[in-house]
């Protein structure tokens, strides 16, 4: 018994160092794989930010399924695969005031890929996938890529639609509808890659969506659209632009909820650029023609250069509840060379046609490329600024959290955006 004892005495110490070293160990482990899950979220939420515009999953048509330019001269409803490699010739030209929808539908062109000029277009255009080809020498005025581009119209709705290397969406000259909401534009849950106003041996100004008409539209809404510019792959000018129209002061024209991420310069060294994100802007009209009764709320801007949100001119403009992030800073690093910033306002052709604008309840964090802070201007006091944040710091990493908050936003409100 004695002897057994003394062997206890002799091992217990051991074992109780032994079982410190494996504590010691285990804590270590429990360190490494905690620095390694915060890695890996930093990783995931970089790529994130960095994660291209998802095209549908279902296959393109072979080039041989394409055929060539086509004319709709009759209402109804079309689908198909047409292009056109000409930059004259549209891909598809709507030549009839009778209701026309397109859809699940493949256009490409290398001009415009949709047109309809003075029929008092009525015109629907879903799930449907728009594709820039290499523009060739034209004659006459300047011919980008337009996914659509409409002039008189007395309604236009594009839903759940993909565009890539196009020059996006131009609306004008005339609104020719009555009013209600089912003569209006609805432009809503489309998905945009690369907005490239480039031509054959030049360049037009071109946005995402552009109204370009003077009068006044009701129940005008665009809405839950993404927007993903890539520097030196884009050549947007302002992502949207509402240039001489109105809405009423019943129903405002409703820019929400839309993720615009990118807006540069081409080439990307320019230390020009006067493109942006959203602006109202007017400079010819009267003080009863300009751009009037705007609402634009709960967008996402990042990565913008030269601006998030301006009014140029414009009055009954509410700016509210939008986030504006931009770090300033290129993805492979290097810092934006062209001015950038947040939310501003300003009587820009001194008709003193600016007034009744309000900012309030946004939050923005914008670095120029000195590094300094632009965050908001009321330049003239032609705006009330009440209750906006300012971030406290902002990096690509910030930039990459909205890419998240963005999926969670829609998730969160069930929306399904692009082609099914």
């Amino acid at each position: 018994m004695e002897q057994y004892l003394s062997t206890l005495e002799t091992t217990i110490p051991a074992i109780r160092k032994k079982f410190s070293e494996l504590t010691n160990q285990i804590a270590t482990l429990h360190q490494q794989v905690e620095q390694l899950t915060h890695q890996n979220k930093a990783l995931t939420d970089q790529l994130a930010a960095r994660k291209p515009v998802q095209e549908a999953k279902n296959p393109l048509p072979k080039d041989s399924a394409y055929q060539g330019p086509f004319v709709i001269t009759k209402g109804g409803t079309y689908a198909g695969n047409w292009q056109s490699t000409d930059s004259n010739v549209p891909a598809v030209e709507v030549k009839t005031k009778e209701p026309v929808i397109i859809e699940n539908a493949n256009i490409r062109g290398a001009g415009y890929l949709i047109k309809c000029w003075y029929y008092d277009c009525d015109l629907t255009i879903r799930n449907t996938r728009g594709y820039g080809l290499t523009p060739t020498a034209y004659t006459g005025h300047l011919k980008p890529r337009r996914f659509a581009i409409i002039n008189f119209f007395k309604n236009v709705v594009i839903e759940n639609c993909y565009l890539e290397g196009t020059a996006g969406i131009y609306l004008g000259d005339k609104y020719v509808g009555n009013g209600t909401p089912e003569q209006s534009i609805k432009i809503r849950y489309n998905q945009a890659k690369n907005i490239d106003g480039r031509v054959h041996n030049g360049k037009d100004r071109v946005q995402f969506v552009q109204t370009n008409f003077k009068g006044a539209i009701a129940h005008a809404e665009i809405a839950w659209n993404e927007v993903l510019n890539e520097p030196g792959k884009s050549a947007v000018e302002d992502n949207i632009n509402i240039y001489n129209t109105r809405g009423t002061k019943a129903s405002p024209i409703r820019i929400h909820h839309n993720y615009i991420q990118g807006a540069f310069p081409i080439p990307v060294e320019s230390k020009n650029y006067s493109g942006g994100g959203i602006i109202m802007d007017s400079p010819d009209a009267s003080e009863q023609e300009v751009t009037a009764f705007v609402s634009v709320e709960e967008n996402q801007l990042v990565g913008m250069g030269n601006y998030c949100i301006g009014v140029a001119t414009g009055n009954n403009i509410g700016i509210r509840g939008n986030r504006c992030v931009v770090s300033g800073e290129y993805e492979g690093g290097g810092r934006y060379p062209h001015w950038t910033s947040g939310i501003w306002a300003k009587e820009y052709y001194r008709k003193g046609s600016t007034h009744s604008v309000v900012v309030e309840d946004n939050v923005v964090g914008v670095k120029q490329s000195s590094g300094k802070r632009w965050d908001y201007e009321n330049i003239g006091n032609v705006a009330t600024f009440r209750n906006n944040q300012s971030l406290p710091d902002v990096t690509r990493a910030d930039e990459a959290k909205e890419w998240q908050l963005w999926q969670q936003r829609l998730q969160d409100n069930n929306i399904k955006l692009g082609v099914s």
